[in-house]
């Protein structure tokens, strides 16, 4: 899986969750440690801090893909 793509996943799938509400999502750095393939199973573990920015790892199983901050705005609960 290009980098490229797997950037834009982890950022669409921040986006998306309601448990952690977040508003113009960038990453901030990234480094990959080993190559993802097509149709592989991945996890986005995303470690929530009181600040920004935050981390986040992607792993397939045991093994880490890549791992990164990322920042945004964090929207308020209602």
């Amino acid at each position: 899986m290009p980098a490229a793509l797997l950037l834009d996943e982890i950022v669409c799938a921040m986006a998306a969750t309601g448990d952690l509400p977040i508003n113009d999502c960038s990453i901030s750095s990234a480094k990959f440690y080993s190559t993802a393939a097509p149709g592989e199973l991945l996890n986005l573990r995303v470690l929530v801090a009181d600040a920004l920015p935050m981390t986040f790892e992607v792993h397939a199983g045991a093994r880490l893909v890549a791992s990164g901050d990322f920042s945004g705005h964090v929207l308020e609960r209602l």
